[in-house]
């Protein structure tokens, strides 16, 4: 899943590095995934199992997850809803149902401001003229017009419940409806890695992905996992402690730039001294959308101060 929000969903993807007071280095595996990077780090060597193996397997893993919830591949799930007419039925697999779930629930407790269905509301602010430069702190008045504005909103998909399938389909209300899932895949992707690793047997690891980590276990009786951010202005850097089941998503927009508002339809500056938003959440995946959610917030409160 390639990410390249520049309007609602922006993403500061910070540097986490990860330790454990111990004299020997752990067990850890990195890789490109989702248009970023990925880091695993492990407590110990996984029993029956070589690194290089554990490794491939987690390569797959994201490579299935992207076939679902990527939208610049046009054979992914999200792709063929997005180009699917009205009322057409698409078959969906374990993490796209998963995800919808998931972000339907934050929806609600956003009260709007985390949405997937947002994408024709980008297109269309991506396609006018915010480039301008205007001051930080003022709140243009223009918002998408009306017509734009209905296909935003859970209202605008159905699912449905298929009998003889493991999992439901989902179907647009009007063609144009669109979404994008760049505001929880990076999230939701390192639950799944960490769930996975669990299943093969590890006792604790610590899963990055794009800036959004959790943990899993402790590296030792006496530590929790320790992240150091990166990349936040702080001197000297901040220093994170994850206890075991814990998540957190770093999120801020380019500083200067548009963020825009689902329910309203209307844009607002971040910031040029903007901090970091860091959310914590039980799940990788409800942090990453919470993280969204707060840049907007923040944004919106900073320009109408």
């Amino acid at each position: 899943m390639k990410f390249n929000y520049r309007l609602v969903f922006f993403y500061c993807i910070f540097v986490f590095s990860t330790y454990a007071n111990g004299s020997e280095p752990l067990p850890t595996f990195a890789g490109p995934a989702m248009g970023t990077t990925y880091r695993v780090t492990l407590k110990a060597p996984i029993p029956n199992r070589s690194l290089h193996d554990v490794h491939r397997d987690i390569d797959l893993l994201l490579q299935e997850i992207d076939l679902s919830l990527s939208t610049w591949r046009d054979d992914s799930v999200a792709s063929r809803l997005n180009h699917a007419q009205a009322h057409t039925p698409i078959q969906l697999d374990r993490h796209m149902t998963a995800v919808f779930q998931i972000s339907k629930n934050l929806h609600r407790r956003t009260k709007g401001h985390f949405d997937i269905t947002a994408a024709p509301l980008i297109t269309w602010w991506k396609q006018q003229d915010v480039t301008r430069d205007v001051p930080s702190n003022t709140l243009l008045p223009l918002a998408a017009p009306p017509e734009l504005m209905r296909l935003v909103g859970f209202s605008n998909l159905r699912l449905d419940t298929i009998n003889d399938s493991e999992y439901p389909s989902l179907r647009k209300t009007h063609a144009a409806v669109a979404i994008d899932l760049s505001g929880i895949g990076a999230g939701y992707a390192v639950d799944k890695i960490g769930e996975y690793l669990e299943s093969l047997g590890s006792a604790a690891h610590l899963v990055e992905l794009g800036g959004e980590v959790r943990a899993w276990g402790q590296p030792s009786p006496i530590y929790n996992w320790r992240v150091v951010l990166r990349g936040n202005g702080t001197n000297p850097p901040e220093i994170i402690s994850l206890e075991h089941g814990q998540a957190l998503a770093a999120s801020t927009s380019v500083r200067g730039h548009w963020v825009v508002n689902p329910v309203t339809g209307t844009i607002a500056v971040v910031s040029p001294s903007a901090m970091p938003v860091v959310a914590y959440a039980p799940t990788c995946a409800e942090a990453d959308g919470l993280a969204t959610a707060k840049v907007l917030e923040t944004a919106q409160h900073n320009t109408q101060d």
